[in-house]
């Protein structure tokens, strides 16, 4: 579980500090902010005393809904939402491409239940930490509740299973694509704060401190990749108890200095969570919001609670620590964060773009006329394997159909008329480039794939004409 337990303001007993990649540690209230530290105290002033709560949509809504990626679905409770072809396109591809850094990395996937039992007894005690978030339901005269994110499914899998020290670190993983939370009617947000949504959690147990932060720490790299490949700009929290703070300041400035900018420290003086140290990648909204995405927690309760153990190097049974870890938290919300940022850009006239491994539709062929389509279909079974592509088939003008591929954001647009056909050379428009490039199909064909990089990659399952198309609002 990724969030904080629920405690009385009095409880609440921490101290905000700044620490940056020099080493030096001050107080966040005094600490000199600079032109490049504009998010981190923006999140700062909202983690401290900002509110959950909106009161207008964030801009990504009106965004998700002009590009036909998400919507609502007023047939379902609130912070429910339909996820429109192009925007499964997306969500697809971000599930593909954690779980495949996940694999690399060595977690092996499992899926668990989205329904437990209230009653059974490693999760009764579990449940009286998160009241509130719960959704129950029937079966029979039984009482079950929806999971608020895959823990407890992966704990119970590790209690049952038969571990030696030897096999540590031993690390699990599910891609959740249902865990519900009852949050807060006035918290809900478009897709910052919702009510079922899709987590990528691994949770890996450690034998010992030192294993547990050398984990840490390769976990942390793989979340830094996920942030870059996303390309959204990001603030990092640390939320550290004192006592592990003391003691391990040297491992927590490593990862300061590697990030490379200053960083908000939480630090506690008891623990009040079932962590003792954990890191968040933020994105600060165009509200002055900010969210979560990447985390890596390292957990000293839970293995206790779900009676897991491993033998140690003595033969005797042991209580590992683990660790939980959302490479890229949670899918929906990196999609509110591209969208987000790209808001944030249009004051300031910014073009905005999605990222051109996750643009639903890569390139868009405008043909002049009605006698070029066909010449268009027979250059996209050409390209098809290289990249996602639309045909704009239908009767309008060339302008028309430029402006209309501007509005989705296509990150390529090649006009195809009789010289194009003739001579299989296409003037290459980039989104936000004034200049363009005359290439053949084999240089095509190696922009888009150098383009692409080592994403994963899905043709588009809708009509390639613009024509057959389907409008969804």
């Amino acid at each position: 579980m990724k969030g904080k337990e629920k405690m009385t303001k009095k409880e609440q007993k921490s101290e905000w500090l700044i620490i940056s990649s020099d080493g030096s540690i001050v107080k966040a209230d005094n600490f000199s902010w600079q032109h490049n530290d504009h998010d981190l105290k923006i999140f700062y002033e909202y983690e401290n005393s900002g509110t959950r709560e909106a009161s207008q949509p964030p801009e990504h809504v009106k965004m998700m809904k002009d590009l036909s990626l998400v919507d609502y679905e007023p047939a379902a409770d609130s912070g429910n939402f339909r996820w429109l072809p192009k925007g499964f396109m997306i969500k697809d591809l971000m599930e593909k491409y954690v779980s495949k850094i996940v694999r690399n990395y060595g977690g092996m996937q499992i899926e668990t239940p989205i329904m437990y039992d209230l009653k059974h007894p490693h999760l009764s005690s579990y449940l009286k930490r998160f009241p509130a978030r719960q959704y129950q339901l029937l079966s029979g005269l039984k009482k079950y509740f929806l999971r608020f994110a895959a823990c407890f499914g992966q704990y119970l899998v590790m209690h049952d299973m038969q571990i030696s020290y030897s096999q540590l670190p031993l690390k699990l993983y599910e891609m959740t694509r249902y865990s519900f939370r009852r949050e807060q009617t006035g918290e809900l947000a478009g897709l910052r704060r919702l009510r079922v949504f899709t987590m990528p959690d691994m949770h890996t147990l450690c034998e010992d401190v030192e294993q547990a932060k050398n984990e840490f720490y390769q976990q942390y790299l793989l979340s830094k990749k996920w942030m870059n490949d996303l390309g959204v700009k990001h603030v990092m929290a640390i939320r550290v108890v004192d006592d592990f703070f003391e003691k391990n300041k040297d491992f927590i400035l490593k990862i300061v200095k590697d990030f490379g900018h200053p960083v908000l420290i939480e630090k506690w003086e008891k623990r009040f969570f079932y962590f003792i140290l954990k890191f968040e990648f933020n994105v600060v909204d165009s509200q002055h919001k900010a969210a979560a995405l990447s985390t890596v927690q390292i957990d000293v309760e839970n293995t206790e609670r779900f009676e897991i153990t491993y033998i140690n190097r003595e033969g005797k049974r042991q209580h590992p620590l683990l660790l939980h870890a959302s490479i890229s938290g949670s899918i929906d919300r990196n999609l509110y964060a591209i969208l987000e940022q790209q808001a944030r850009g249009l004051p300031k006239k910014e073009i905005p773009v999605l990222p051109y491994w996750l643009s639903p539709v890569q390139l868009r062929l405008l043909p002049v006329s009605e006698k070029h389509v066909d010449f268009c279909l027979k250059l996209s079974s050409n390209l098809s394997c290289q990249v996602r592509l639309e045909i704009d088939d239908r009767n309008e003008t060339l302008s028309q159909k430029i402006r209309q591929a501007e509005l989705n954001w296509t990150p390529f647009v090649i006009v195809v008329g009789d010289k194009e056909s003739k001579d299989n050379a296409f003037s290459v428009r980039e989104r936000g480039v004034t200049s363009q490039k005359i290439m053949d199909i084999d240089k095509l064909k190696k922009m888009f794939v150098s383009t692409q990089c080592d994403r994963p990659f899905e043709q588009i399952n809708w009509p390639i004409l613009l024509s057959k198309q389907p409008h969804f609002r």
